[in-house]
């Protein structure tokens, strides 16, 4: 009855003229909020795609630095057993000499004693011990019974003086590639530290477009298994295949050492029981027994997250240059199969590496 004597009087009651402009009001809103945020969706996958293609160029730089790292290291270390294997030889021509020498300085004093005035004269107006060797009137007089002593002494004398100026070459290219060494470590760590300051900047939209294998923006991003395996590595890195490479006191390489900056974190590649140790050329380590049945090693660490069962993924410690990596911090990973020998790991890291 009331409804109608409204509608009658020539108008719509207040109530519905509010709702129909809130119903307008609302409709024209969300009009206006589509292409908004179509548009910022838009703009951030663009500037996504941007970091991305940065941080690419700045992964292949790092790649091609670290294999020229590996090539520089293995020359470095074949040119320091080179070094070694020299001197001994080198020690061992130097002892020949003087052996030789001793003889010939027991003939001198024979030929005294037998009166060949001659023969010393020749010796005493010699300014060195190679222009007495080479004194054909000497020569002549020594006769086919000392043949034996000139040439042995003379071939080492000539061997020694090799060695030297080979040792002095050797020396310098030494020197040369520990300084390219040096320089070549703080080009990674300048670009692995760029990358990590790119990734921090972003905000967390865009930090969730840019692909996981760069670890997005965060300090630690779970990216995944790929079957069932953990990159070991969960940050920025690179890594080329150095299995067996030469490495100081004639030892091979039996690992494949991840680059990465200083504190990244590590994790378990599978779900299993770690071992925690420190000591000699590894620095802080781990081993972690797999539940696959196989047997991995973290090697260098800069310090330990957990001990005993882990699961997989789990954060087990950082990168660092504990041992014998100091300056260059990286994690040296082992392969055992089975809990046997080591493998090259390289391939196995390539397959899980996302």
């Amino acid at each position: 009855m009331g409804f109608r004597n409204i509608k009658s009087r020539g108008g719509y009651s207040l109530f519905f003229q509010l709702t129909l402009l809130l119903v307008a009001f609302s409709f024209l809103l969300s009009q206006m909020a589509i292409p908004a945020s179509a548009d910022s969706i838009s703009e951030k996958k663009e500037q996504a795609r941007a970091v991305e293609s940065q941080l690419s160029s700045l992964q292949s730089e790092l790649n091609r630095l670290t294999a020229e790292l590996s090539q520089t290291e293995s020359r470095l270390y074949s040119v320091e057993v080179d070094i070694e294997q020299n001197q001994v030889e080198l020690s061992a021509a130097e002892a020949e000499l003087e052996r030789w020498q001793g003889i010939l300085s027991e003939r001198c004093v024979a030929m005294y004693k037998e009166g060949n005035l001659s023969a010393m004269e020749v010796f005493l107006e010699c300014e060195d011990f190679d222009t007495f060797l080479n004194s054909y009137d000497y020569m002549k007089r020594i006769g086919d019974h000392d043949a034996e002593a000139i040439f042995a002494t003379r071939n080492l004398m000539s061997e020694i003086q090799q060695r030297r100026a080979a040792l002095e070459s050797q020396r310098a290219e030494y020197e040369a590639r520990l300084k390219s060494v040096e320089s070549q470590k703080s080009s990674i760590q300048s670009k692995l530290n760029e990358q990590k300051a790119i990734l921090a900047g972003l905000d967390s939209d865009i930090a969730g477009m840019v692909s996981s294998r760069y670890g997005g923006g965060a300090s630690y991003v779970d990216v995944g298994p790929v079957n069932g395996l953990y990159f070991p590595v969960a940050g920025p890195h690179s890594y080329t295949n150095d299995w067996g490479a030469p490495r100081s006191g004639g030892r091979r390489h039996k690992g494949c050492d991840v680059m990465a900056a200083n504190g990244t974190p590590l994790v378990a590649i599978t779900s299993g029981t770690v071992v925690q140790r420190s000591g000699g050329n590894a620095g802080l380590y781990i081993f972690l027994y797999g539940d696959n049945g196989h047997l991995y090693y973290y090697m260098h660490m800069a310090g330990y997250a957990a001990s005993g069962r882990v699961s997989a993924g789990q954060i087990v410690g950082y990168v660092g240059d504990t041992g014998n990596a100091r300056g260059c911090p990286h994690l040296h990973f082992e392969f055992h199969p089975n809990g046997g020998g080591a493998v090259n790991p390289y391939p196995l890291l390539c397959a899980i590496d996302r």
